[in-house]
């Protein structure tokens, strides 16, 4: 298929927003329809940084992390402690501990731009796919973009948006074809509205170690399915997704919290989600099949190499290189996870060991996913591409 690239730059003002279809359901307007899409979304800046930002851990092991008498750190007059979870060393996580003035600008102007994009063309302009990658990432860079803002802070949950008066999830953050979204908005009453399979669950990072992990790459429309199922794999065979306490298993938060979009019946449904990506050992643990199962405690610390830590490394003790990105300019710097050995804490440095041990010991596997083809028949597409605009504006 000929794919024709318009260029769009990032800080551009929308053109022509759409009103919401009726006051009364202002989401209405972002129900996915089936028309034939002309345009795509060409997301390789969010890819760039999402390489340089996430620290990958590896898989889990499914070994519970114990509380050890490095839990706590002196730093200066002030006592500090990290997560006591028995999760803190699963899943990937942000390097906040790198970013500085630049990337936070960079991550202002990216979250904008992406608004500024889709808000260029029709909203049914774009496929299904297109659409639910776009929240996707629109999502995650928000998130980032927040918790960055204000790091190091223990739980994103507690972040406040001042000049709403609301916490994180629930203040009105972007606007899209005129109408304005909280992230709970994107979540609740957009993507689990409108994209019935269970799997969106793991597309969602909400900055919490106890979450599905952030994925290295962007969301694409022409791979955000399998995308999705990868990251399914990982969450529910890690001891975060399903977990065996005391002789019973438990299942994750975000299963309960999704049961009425996603698992009316109750939990035959639910188990039946769980039973396609389960492993054998997670399928030994789901053969128990509870009629009640329970959800195990949320690990609600912010999922950085610190677990939430709530004292930044003196800059003299981190060297962590801070250096302008070539291929994107200098809006971020060139992040390390060699930065990860100095001035940080007990717990980040455990991380590392275990996450290099992880992945050095790694075994294949192969999976069966979707793969989308093109359809010579199909009408020809054009990419809207996110660019870099230092000089337009003020990011949000």
């Amino acid at each position: 298929m000929l794919i024709r690239i318009l260029p769009l730059l990032l800080a551009v003002c929308a053109l022509g927003s759409l009103p919401a279809r009726a006051e009364e359901d202002p989401f209405a307007v972002f129900a996915p329809y089936a028309s034939e899409p002309q345009y795509t979304i060409d997301h390789t800046p969010w890819t760039d940084f999402l390489k340089r930002a996430v620290y990958v851990t590896g898989r889990s092991d499914r070994t519970p992390a114990r509380r050890s008498g490095n839990q706590f750190r002196i730093n200066g007059t002030r006592l500090t402690t990290t997560s006591t979870s028995r999760y803190r060393f699963e899943g990937n996580r942000i390097m906040f501990h790198t970013f500085n003035n630049d990337i936070e600008t960079y991550l202002g102007l990216y979250r904008q731009g992406l608004q500024d994009t889709m808000n260029r063309v029709e909203y049914d302009a774009f496929s299904r796919d297109e659409q639910l990658a776009f929240w996707l990432n629109l999502y995650n860079a928000v998130v980032i973009h927040e918790i960055a803002k204000v790091h190091p802070v223990a739980k994103p949950s507690r972040i406040r948006i001042r000049d709403q008066d609301a916490r994180l999830f629930d203040a009105k953050l972007v606007e899209v074809h005129g109408v304005r979204l909280s992230l709970n908005d994107i979540r609740h009453n957009i993507v689990y509205r409108y994209w019935r399979s269970a799997d969106v669950l793991y597309g969602f990072w909400d900055g919490a170690i106890g979450g599905p992990s952030i994925m290295p790459t962007a969301f694409e429309g022409d791979a955000v399915r399998s995308q999705l199922q990868l990251n399914a794999r990982e969450f529910v065979n890690s001891l975060r997704g399903v977990d065996r306490i005391g002789g019973r298993m438990r299942v994750s938060q975000i299963y309960v919290d999704a049961r009425p979009y996603f698992f009316t019946d109750w939990p035959a449904s639910l188990y039946a989600h769980l039973s396609r990506y389960a492993d054998w050992t997670t399928a030994e643990i789901l053969a128990e099949k509870p009629a009640n199962p329970r959800a195990s405690r949320f690990a609600y610390n912010t999922a950085d190499v610190e677990s939430g830590e709530t004292i930044r490394s003196p800059s003299s003790d981190n060297p962590a290189a801070v250096a302008a990105g070539s291929d994107l300019g200098s809006r971020w710097s060139n992040l390390s996870s060699e930065g990860m050995r100095g001035g940080l804490s007990y717990e980040a440095a455990e991380l590392a060991r275990k996450s290099e041990a992880r992945l050095s010991r790694r075994r294949g596997s192969v999976y069966i996913l979707d793969v989308v083809t093109d359809d010579p028949d199909a009408p020809e597409t054009q990419t809207l591409t996110v660019e870099p605009d230092e000089e337009d504006g003020d990011a949000q």
